[in-house]
């Protein structure tokens, strides 16, 4: 699992350290990976909060999208690895 981040990479790992995260979060202030991904919202050019599932093919198996619930997106990811 990586995790990634509009902002710069200094406060996306001090981010990671005050939440203990167990995985990297990737800062992308260029925002290269989030435009090959789409995940700006069209008129604004925020980040959406967007949780892909990649297999080991570099396919994406899933996608799931939720501003609001944020524990759905680990659901839905566990639930799609799970199937294998």
């Amino acid at each position: 699992m990586v995790g990634v981040s509009a902002d710069k990479p200094g406060t996306s790992a001090r981010f990671r350290e005050s939440l203990d995260l167990p995985y990297p979060l990737v800062g992308d202030p260029e925002g290269g990976i989030l435009r090959a991904y789409k995940v700006r919202w069209p008129l604004v050019g925020l980040a959406q909060r967007v949780s892909y599932v990649i297999g080991r093919d570099r396919r994406i198996e899933s996608a799931y999208h939720s501003e609001l619930h944020a524990t759905a997106h680990i659901t839905c990811a566990l639930k799609v690895a799970a199937r294998g």
